[in-house]
């Protein structure tokens, strides 16, 4: 195992934690490398991101995460006074912060001083002893990493020991039943069931006439099926942006896994394709809306890494 590696392992299993913090500031810091892996990163970039993942486990299951049930974190605070903020202008419904995020002004300046103060060096620090990953500017709010492309090459894999690791301190502090289940916001029981996908075909049906399988690249023989190219166990949702045709067979045989860095991106030019036709058609409703917001958001990208691990 590279060095810089096992370090960053070390940190993650054997840091002791009275709240949260810090697994959201080392996922941040992996989610940040992984779009770009650059060796100085501010600390507002990584307050974006933190503000992300707890407005997404807040607004959805309330969990608690610190040792002292009295007194939230200061950053908890934070992400829930914005939630009523924008929930009291733009109605009580709950939502993924990837589809409000335009909405909603992020404190990052009050979110990267609690991570100057509290995160950024207690982080390093396992028991007596330092172990860097970065080097930090406190003046200037960065640190500077000592090799972020390694964090980007084992992303995926961090990001599924975070998660354990968050999981771990979350039973302790919280106590709520499938802890597992809610840091990665797949939780059955929150999220609406299944609708009728047949709507869609008129729209998946002008940019695939032919009618070829997504996975294959085959012509379908009969009726396709309806995909969700980033699992609906995961979205919870039917967007018009993350569904395409398989052939049934592809369909009843593909496995409800996060998919690679190639089909994510041959959707994103089926997107960019499909919205153009649509256009040139005049055919415009709430779907192709969603289509337009996901193109200009990337959701396709976000919503991938977010759920990766």
């Amino acid at each position: 195992m590279d060095s810089n590696l096992k370090i960053v392992v070390d940190l993650i299993n054997q840091g002791k934690m009275t709240n949260t913090y810090k697994m959201a500031w080392i996922r941040s810091i992996v989610e940040s490398c992984e779009k770009n892996p650059k060796k100085i990163i501010h600390f507002d970039e990584l307050s974006r991101l933190i503000f992300k993942y707890y407005w997404n486990q807040c607004i959805f299951f309330d969990l608690n995460q610190s040792n002292n049930r009295n007194k939230k974190p200061t950053i908890i605070q934070i992400v829930e006074n914005s939630i009523k903020e924008y929930q009291s202008l733009r109605g009580f419904k709950k939502d993924t912060f990837i589809r409000v995020e335009k909405d909603v002004d992020i404190p990052v300046t009050k979110i990267s001083t609690v991570l100057k103060k509290d995160v950024c060096e207690k982080f390093l620090n396992l028991g007596n002893k330092i172990k860097k990953i970065y080097d930090v500017d406190l003046p200037k709010r960065e640190i500077k990493l000592s090799n972020p492309e390694v964090l980007k090459t084992n992303s995926e894999i961090l990001y599924s020991l975070i998660n354990y690791r968050w999981t771990q301190a979350l039973e302790t502090m919280d106590g709520s039943p499938r802890i597992s289940k809610k840091i990665k916001g797949v939780d059955r029981d929150q999220f609406p069931k299944r609708g009728n996908l047949k709507k869609f075909r008129e729209f998946i049906d002008e940019e695939n006439p032919q009618k070829e399988c997504f996975l294959t690249g085959n012509k379908i023989s009969g009726t396709p099926s309806i995909d969700h190219v980033i699992p609906w166990s995961y979205m919870y949702s039917d967007d018009l942006w993350n569904l395409v045709y398989v052939s049934p067979n592809e369909n009843s045989s593909k496995s409800n896994q996060i998919p690679d860095k190639g089909l994510i991106d041959r959707l994103k030019i089926r997107n960019v394709k499909l919205l153009e036709i649509l256009k040139k058609k005049g055919k415009y409703n709430k779907f192709t809306e969603e289509l337009k917001l996901s193109i200009e958001n990337d959701y396709v990208e976000k919503f991938w890494i977010g759920f990766k691990g």
